[in-house]
């Protein structure tokens, strides 16, 4: 068994398929899916797409991209929301400068509010870090004592930076990006972090892996993701699927409550 721990399966790109994604958790080697946030309107369905689905859990949050429309309304929604026995952690929440920095100090402060909250709900983080790992890891220096646990989710860097990450306790967390062929540096990275720090995802709808390149990702490709994995590591699928799975568990602790 798998769990996609960071699929976008409650946005309109996905609608159509749906149906079908949640009718293979039931048959299928993934058999749960972790749906992250990345606005309000996302936390709202995302929140009552798990309520509705044994097998989906979700993460609530604001994105570093969407930290302009963080108020007090979202404020209040996290938190009333934040101890739900669906809602496994606090994310996507981060850093992004991949569109400039204009807007770097609104990051931070969202971000911060957000740790606030996962903190005080004992929820792990799920962090998008995107073009500003040298400020997030500055960061992680001065609060990484704030929240109990995270993960870089979609981690994209090198394997110096996975080790910076590894240094300050986190999760690494991996999609198909390492299967594609310009990511050498990427797999470099996978083949340096050790199995109890490593959790596979699709973040579908995007960057579906070979050789779906190009097309709409969806939760059964995490399969390929641990597949490549198990090639990088020497290892089998089917301890690849064991390990990411009891890594899961334990990270998204939550979740075991719900354990179906």
């Amino acid at each position: 068994m798998l769990i996609d721990t960071h699929s976008h399966i409650n946005v309109e790109r996905m609608a159509d398929i749906l149906p079908e994604i949640l009718q293979n958790l039931e048959t299928g080697v993934v058999q749960k899916v972790i749906c992250p946030s990345f606005s309000l309107e996302s936390s709202i369905t995302a929140l009552g797409l798990a309520r509705s689905q044994p097998k989906v859990f979700c993460a609530i949050g604001i994105h570093p991209e969407n930290c302009i429309e963080y108020n007090a309304m979202c404020d209040a929604f996290l938190r009333k929301n934040a101890g739900d026995t669906k809602v496994v952690a606090i994310g996507e929440i981060g850093l992004d400068y991949h569109y400039g920095m204009d807007n770097r100090a609104e990051q931070f402060a969202v971000l911060n509010k957000q740790i606030d909250i996962a903190s005080e709900y004992n929820l792990p983080v799920i962090f998008h870090v995107r073009d500003a790992f040298d400020d997030f890891l500055d960061w992680l220096k001065d609060n990484r004592h704030r929240f109990k646990s995270g993960v870089v989710h979609c981690f994209d860097g090198d394997k110096d930076t996975a080790l910076r990450v590894l240094d300050h306790d986190l999760m690494i967390s991996v999609t198909g990006l390492i299967t594609f062929k310009p990511r050498a540096d990427l797999r470099e990275a996978v083949m340096a972090i050790p199995m109890d720090r490593l959790m596979v995802e699709t973040d579908a709808p995007y960057l579906a892996p070979e050789p779906y390149r190009g097309k709409i990702n969806r939760p059964e490709y995490t399969e390929l993701v641990a597949e490549k994995v198990a090639e990088l590591k020497g290892l089998s699928l089917s301890q690849v699927a064991e390990a990411t799975t009891q890594n899961a568990y334990k990270f998204f602790d939550k979740m075991k409550d719900n354990n179906e």
